[in-house]
């Protein structure tokens, strides 16, 4: 490229020489003037065809078409060159050659738009910004340039010679407005190609004073302008070859209001200057293209002020949107829960949330991959979306977490739209594209409703734990449920409701006459939810909770006859003690030969040398080995009087010393999880506190 270049300088120079030194001799200047003149624009010609097959999409089409440009160029520059030599006058005006040399402007015209790129004007503002830039190119251009050449009479003649100028201000207008509103990326050499066509607007006007005010002759120095701006076409056809240009990414400057300003100002300031030499007072041009730029700088500016409001709207949709779901995301889901809850103060309203958390979803992840679970969680949304109301509010939570506000809506209506969700989330597979098969799903639901005149003024934290806490129990329970807060679901209302009421009261009794906190309701609780974290399924889950809840009553008859509960180092190792008679309680009383394995076993341990029966690892049922943990997390809670909070972590590490020797070290682990995440509560003290009696476990 740079070697183009250097050759192009060099023959400038040479050509320029030549002007001068053959200036006196008619034959020599015509054949430096007519002849050597074509050589640079037969190079354009060649290089625009190399550049057309290397440059590709729109830089490639602009090429073909200045092929097309350069060509015609040359056809009129050798027919001007054939009519120097065989008419003595020269060329007539117009003739076969004007109609080249104007043809070529034509395609040439297109070319540069097409080059330049389009891009920025897809926008309105940029639109207006390059209207304004070439309108005001544009006017300094006629006023300097076309305006003395307008003719008193018109002919043929006169307007071939008028339109030259016009093309080339209008191609150098182009170039200006696209350049100066806001484009960037524009191939290098459609910039190129630019200057080429300002200079050719220089040198036409050149031409055109020349020929109004005498007879062009060929060893004028116009003709250097030409000779450079063949130079400049065959530069930038290297340039595009080389590089092999296409189209680039474009952006947009995003505030560039000052240079049409500019622009503008400077153009009426220097029609105003122009009118006032030459003239001595303002044209009616000038003040026409005062008046059209000074509207269009207050069209602009009101375009400028609406896409500055669109754009602000659509940084405000983008920061509270969920660029996955298209939801409301949580920080929205923030704003108006404030919003809510003050309008729920102020018109006694009440004021619902249902909190949605998809069920084992990692595994959705884990299994097909974060896309697939991108598209389930897109899916979810549109299913949400379409059940819940217009006036309610449906956002992403956070992961695989939904919420949905409803104002107005008190607790049965929100739960019951709650159970819909669920239905609608479990009833139908996710249909993955791509996939064989679709993706089943269910979800927990938790529900929290704030009714006005209850609590005072609403809470939102506390409704959103609420909430929260809500779903935390549906999981715990077996996931696929709803839970609202303070009414617990059916399931798990009692999950031990089939068990005989008076076996639950003698539980009841048992526990009253051993201590001053409840012991088996708790252990029930604790172990329903091991169960589940575990992944039992549901009817294991509730065996388990059952057997928990009566797991002592077999120290009924050891209470009433006040013998030891367990075997000691006199008695037999085969002795059964409380476990086996809560078995045969449990056959004979309840009709529950079901639970009878598991409070037969509850006090095995996992290495063997547990009671009644010793057995160990997985012969012991799994309900079992839930229990013993559960059942020994009471006993350290209940040690000693109204045991603090603070002495948690001495109790799980009592748990955690016998992890492999007592207690399964998987069930311990998803008991310790439960507990590390706030799930096992401390049972509840007795109103009626008796003395605790000795009771070894």
């Amino acid at each position: 490229m740079l070697g183009v270049a250097l050759v192009g300088a060099v023959w400038v120079i040479v050509y320029a020489i030549l002007l001068k030194t053959t200036r006196h001799s008619p034959d020599a200047s015509r054949f430096v003037g007519e002849v050597l003149y074509l050589a640079p624009i037969m190079a354009a010609v060649a290089l625009a065809v190399y550049a057309a097959r290397r440059t590709r999409q729109r830089v490639g089409t602009a090429w073909r078409l200045l092929v097309v440009s350069n060509s015609l160029w040359l056809i009129g520059e050798s027919t001007w060159a054939v009519y120097s030599y065989i008419a003595p006058q020269g060329a007539p005006v117009p003739s076969f050659a004007d109609a080249a040399y104007l043809l070529s402007y034509a395609v040439a015209l297109p070319a540069i738009v097409i080059g330049l790129g389009l891009g920025v004007l897809g926008r309105t503002q940029g639109l207006l910004d390059a209207l304004l830039v070439a309108a005001g190119a544009a006017a300094i251009g006629w006023q300097t340039l076309i305006s003395p050449l307008v003719p008193s009479a018109w002919n043929a003649a006169a307007v071939v010679t008028f339109l030259y100028p016009v093309f080339s201000v209008s191609i150098v207008s182009i170039l200006v407005a696209v350049l100066l509103s806001g484009a960037r990326h524009v191939p290098r050499s459609m910039i190129v190609v630019g200057m080429a066509f300002g200079l050719a607007a220089v040198t036409d006007g050149a031409y055109a004073y020349l020929t109004a005010v005498s007879r062009y002759q060929s060893d004028s120095w116009v003709n250097l302008g030409w000779q450079i701006e063949a130079v400049l076409l065959c530069v930038a056809a290297v340039v595009a070859g080389r590089r092999a240009e296409a189209d680039q990414p474009r952006t947009v400057e995003p505030d560039l209001a000052f240079l049409p300003v500019v622009v503008a100002v400077l153009a009426v300031g220097g029609l105003a200057v122009a009118d006032l030499v030459l003239v001595g007072r303002l044209s009616l041009v000038t003040l026409v293209v005062t008046t059209l730029l000074l509207l269009g700088l207050l069209v602009r500016q009101v375009v400028a002020t609406r896409d500055r409001a669109r754009l602000t709207q659509g940084l405000r949709t983008a920061a509270i949107t969920d660029q996955l779901t298209g939801l409301y995301n949580r920080r929205f889901f923030k704003e108006m829960i404030d919003v809510e809850a003050e309008r729920s103060d102020r018109r006694g309203l009440p004021l619902s949330l249902v909190l949605i958390d998809l069920d084992h979803f990692k595994e959705v992840n884990d299994t097909y991959g974060h896309t697939v679970g991108d598209a389930v969680l897109t899916d979810v949304g549109q299913r949400l979306r379409r059940e819940v109301r217009g006036s309610d509010l449906l956002c992403r939570y956070g992961g695989e977490e939904f919420v949905c506000l409803l104002p107005g809506t008190g607790a049965q209506a929100a739960y019951e739209l709650a159970e819909r969700l669920r239905q609608t989330l479990r009833s139908t597979p996710v249909i993955v594209p791509g996939m064989a098969e679709p993706v089943l799903l269910t979800a927990s639901l938790g529900v929290a409703t704030a009714e006005p005149g209850l609590r005072g003024r609403v809470d939102t934290d506390a409704l959103i734990n609420e909430a929260d806490q809500a779903v935390y129990r549906a999981k715990a329970l077996g996931r696929d449920r709803v839970v609202g807060s303070g009414q617990p679901s059916p399931t798990a209302a009692d999950p031990v409701a089939d068990l005989p009421p008076a076996l639950v009261w003698m539980a009841d009794r048992i526990d009253r006459a051993l201590g001053d906190q409840e012991s088996a309701a708790a252990v029930s609780r604790w172990a329903f939810r091991t169960a589940s974290r575990l992944g039992l399924d549901e009817a294991a889950q509730r065996r388990t909770a059952a057997a928990a809840r009566v797991h002592d009553i077999g120290l009924i008859t050891r209470l009433a006859t006040g013998q030891p509960d367990r075997p000691d180092g006199d008695q037999r190792a085969d002795a059964r003690g409380h476990p086996a008679q809560g078995a045969r309680l449990l056959v004979e009383l309840a009709a529950r030969p079901d639970l009878a394995p598991v409070v037969a076993a509850h006090h095995e341990r996992y290495d063997g040398t547990g009671y009644p029966y010793g057995l160990a690892g997985a012969d012991i049922p799994v309900e079992a080995r839930i229990i013993a943990v559960c059942d020994a997390w009471a006993d350290l809670r209940a040690a000693g009087p109204q045991r603090p909070v603070a002495a948690r972590p001495s109790c799980r590490d009592a748990l955690v010393r016998e992890r492999g020797t007592r207690f399964d070290p998987v069930v311990l682990d998803a008991f310790l999880a439960l507990l590390d995440d706030g799930a096992v509560d401390d049972p509840a003290w007795f109103d009626d506190r008796p003395a605790r009696p000795a009771h070894a476990v």
